[in-house]
């Protein structure tokens, strides 16, 4: 699919006048306690290894749909009432990964919702964390966990989750990130941040050096607006930005210049209010976590 530029004033319509709706090719959600309802949902993932798709919202339920949207099996996060999970994650072997985030832990599940391990402690120390916001893994499986609450950095542990080291932190200087919620890492090795509340992304060595960043506040084309969420794009190593505060999600090249945006506020089909997360699963669809209107649209990207 050819990309092309948005011009944002049109209300999400495309040079070549395709409207934002026009990319939607599923929805699924709506409000409610039942299953397949949502109640704010603010975390997704997608599985590598089927497709199955995990969302979380504020009764701490994790559901799991096929990738049609299909309801398939829930369960709750073991505690609850302090707050509950903003990130997930699934590893190359199907387990989900949730950063428990007011509860100042990671824990690991496999796709049937049972525990498997896990790791993290409250405090401001090495390896432990105040509200742990996204996960993440290096090619040689190193873990990544983003943090903000005063800690705001990234603290690396190995495969076994023994703690290596952290970066990013408010002595950083020029690194020093605010409210960072999204790791991923691409083929080329690079780590990349969605540092929400510095409304920009970063692009960070192995060793946790800031090599690049890009985007400022703002709502213009290539403006952000706290960016929660990033999605790497593997066929052109482009990234997707999810941006909470401007209702859309904007997608940039490797080196941080703008392509295009998709999504505009509202409740209609194509528009969005408060998005949280996007990820890309099978045949390339982009599902994002349409948040305040409790529901996923999935998108012909």
């Amino acid at each position: 699919m050819a990309i092309v530029s948005v011009t944002l004033a049109c209300g999400g319509c495309d040079e070549g006048g395709e409207s934002a709706a026009d990319r939607v090719v599923n929805l699924f959600g709506e409000p409610g306690l039942g299953n397949g309802q949502f109640s704010y949902p603010r975390a997704l993932a997608i599985s590598p290894v089927d497709g199955k798709v995990f969302v979380c919202d504020k009764t701490a339920r994790i559901q799991r749909f096929d990738p049609d949207g299909r309801f398939e099996h829930v369960w709750r996060m073991p505690a609850w009432e302090f707050g509950k999970p903003t990130g997930m994650a699934c590893d190359a072997n199907g387990r989900l990964w949730v950063a428990d985030t007011h509860y100042a832990r990671v824990i690991c599940y496999d796709a049937d919702g049972r525990e498997q391990f896990r790791f993290g402690s409250r405090g401001e120390g090495p390896g432990e964390f105040i509200f742990p916001t996204g996960v993440g893994w290096d090619a040689a499986g190193n873990i990544y966990v983003a943090e903000y609450g005063g800690n705001d950095r990234i603290s690396r542990f190995s495969a076994d989750r023994v703690f290596i080291s952290s970066f990013g932190d408010r002595n950083s200087g020029e690194a020093s990130l605010l409210r960072p919620t999204q790791v991923k890492w691409d083929p080329r090795g690079f780590l990349w941040v969605a540092d929400g509340c510095n409304h920009r992304v970063c692009r960070f060595s192995t060793d946790g050096r800031l090599l690049a960043t890009f985007g400022r506040a703002g709502a213009g084309q290539g403006e952000l607006s706290y960016p929660y969420d990033l999605e790497l794009v593997p066929a052109t190593g482009h990234v997707l930005v999810t941006e909470f505060g401007n209702n859309r999600v904007s997608e940039f090249d490797a080196e941080g210049r703008f392509v295009r945006a998709w999504g505009v506020p509202g409740r209609r089909r194509g528009e969005i209010q408060q998005p949280w997360k996007a990820a890309i699963g099978r045949g390339g669809l982009l599902y994002v976590l349409d948040s305040w209107n409790n529901r996923v649209q999935v998108l012909a990207w």
